[in-house]
């Protein structure tokens, strides 16, 4: 243990050497301990103003910026993520609680995303939005200063989605962590301070004060939320008093459709990494799976199987492939939802989780809950799995599609033919045929229902990033 917190040391003393010496402190808390490890200083009204304004000067400075220039700039953060990578890891497992080698896999996938987009426009990259007609052009901008919201399932990915596209297209960013998960994102601006021009990316650490005072600061052209569909409605409230732009990535319910041609324990395995990876705290991951009846055993049966073998604890712990859920608030509503599906439905199969302290919650498959039943009809974001039974497919296409969800879903078949004609029928930004949430970069997604508002990746997430303009020539 004593190896892990020396990379994590070292990372904690770099933020607290690049913050004001002054700033009011916040405990950051181990969820695997629930005791705390850290502070970090919190970010003041004055603060906040300080970051808007310095950013809109750096802002000023990207958008006359060569291309060339800005490729390099992330370039220069895909370097240092990749030289502090070990450490990134354990503080990533620290404050967020995932096993070592899941935060490994996501500090891996950030540098890997800031490489993609270096290289994602050619030298000249208006020809990449050319609309050039006989009777105008259309020309793009950036917009100027843009606040990345950041949740806390993936603290450093999600950063690097939200600050990538807005650094390529000239703008500037000024990113708030949650609460719980700041650190990875306060070392990232540690890192690359030496790197980058001065205001080009600012990360201010939060008490759960600084949102609003972002989402309704006059100088913010953009904001990139991640998070709840709830907080997502108070962001684009408080977007509207200056019509800020607004990207909304936010919650799921999603669907899961096992039809009975399927490959029994492939489409076991498929499920159980897409609905209990990260402790299942995951917007697009299975969040119920309709299975049909004539397999419905079967599957249960095979999927109860591979999470009885599950190892929860630590994710320090060599061995372990689920650690605990990310914070208290999180592991009270996860408890009340399992104790009530125990008594609403029944048991499939659960994991054991150590004792003691820490916010575990045992990862549990149910069967015969209602349809209504909160953990069927609500995001519950916790390894907590409903099986449902069907009969048909229009009765699994119908009670998939009765969310005001619309994130991901999936239809799992040996068909291609039928399991794409189930799939196109289904609502959702993303739609998968033998897989779940799986997306490459270039393909832009855009949000559906109450998941959000607006384009993530690809060319139409860049354009998200743009002001266009419309050039009529002299007659």
């Amino acid at each position: 243990m004593d190896d892990f917190m020396t990379h994590a040391e070292r990372l904690i003393a770099l933020i607290d050497a690049h913050q004001e010496a002054d700033l009011p402190r916040c405990e950051v808390i181990d969820p695997a301990t629930g005791a705390a490890f850290a502070s970090f200083g919190v970010a003041t009204p004055r603060h906040v103003n300080a970051a808007v304004d310095a950013a809109r000067q750096a802002a000023r400075d990207n958008a006359v910026c060569p291309l060339t220039h800005r490729r390099a700039f992330l370039s220069a953060i895909a370097d240092a993520i990749e030289g502090a990578a070990e450490g990134l890891a354990e503080l990533l497992t620290l404050e967020q609680g995932k096993p070592l080698a899941e935060a490994a896999d996501e500090v891996a996938w950030s540098a890997e995303l800031f490489r993609y987009y270096a290289a994602m426009l050619p030298d000249r990259a208006e020809s990449l939005f050319d609309e050039t007609t006989p009777t105008h052009r259309r020309l793009y901008k950036p917009l100027g200063v843009v606040a990345g919201i950041v949740p806390w399932n993936f603290p450093f990915l999600i950063a690097a989605m939200k600050v990538a596209p807005a650094i390529l297209t000239g703008n500037a960013v000024v990113m708030k962590p949650s609460p719980t998960t700041p650190l990875t994102a306060l070392a990232l601006d540690a890192l690359t301070a030496s790197v980058l021009p001065k205001g080009l990316l600012q990360v201010l650490g939060d008490d759960g004060s600084i949102g609003p005072l972002l989402t309704a600061h006059p100088g913010i052209a953009k904001i990139a939320f991640t998070g709840s569909t709830d907080t997502g409605r108070a962001v684009m409230e408080s977007a509207a008093a200056h019509l800020s732009r607004v990207t909304l990535e936010l919650g799921g319910n999603d669907a899961a459709i096992i039809l009975d041609d399927v490959d029994v324990a492939q489409a076991a395995l498929g499920i159980f990494r897409g609905a209990f990876s990260n402790a299942g705290q995951i917007c697009g991951a299975v969040k119920r799976v309709y299975v049909q009846d004539t397999i419905f055993d079967a599957f249960a049966t095979e999927l109860g199987r591979l999470v009885e073998a599950m190892t929860v604890g630590n994710g320090l712990i060599k061995g372990v492939s689920t650690g605990p859920v990310q914070n208290e608030r999180q592991y009270l509503r996860a408890m009340a939802l399992r104790e009530r599906a125990m008594a609403d439905g029944r048991l499939v199969a659960q994991a054991t989780v150590p004792e003691g302290t820490g916010y575990f919650v045992p990862p549990t498959v149910f069967a015969d809950l209602a349809d209504d039943h909160p953990l069927v009809a609500e995001e519950q974001f916790a390894p907590l799995l409903p099986l449902q039974r069907f009969t048909s497919d229009e009765d699994a296409i119908a009670r998939a599609n009765a969310s005001v969800f619309a994130l991901t879903a999936s239809t799992w078949s040996s068909d291609p033919v039928r399991a794409e004609r189930v799939a196109e029928r289904l609502e959702a930004a993303l739609l998968c045929i033998n897989a779940h949430n799986s997306v490459p970069p270039g393909v832009g997604l855009e949000m559906a229902k109450q998941s959000g508002v607006g384009w993530l990746l690809g060319i139409e997430g860049l354009k998200q990033y743009l002001q266009s303009y419309v050039l009529i020539p002299t007659a």
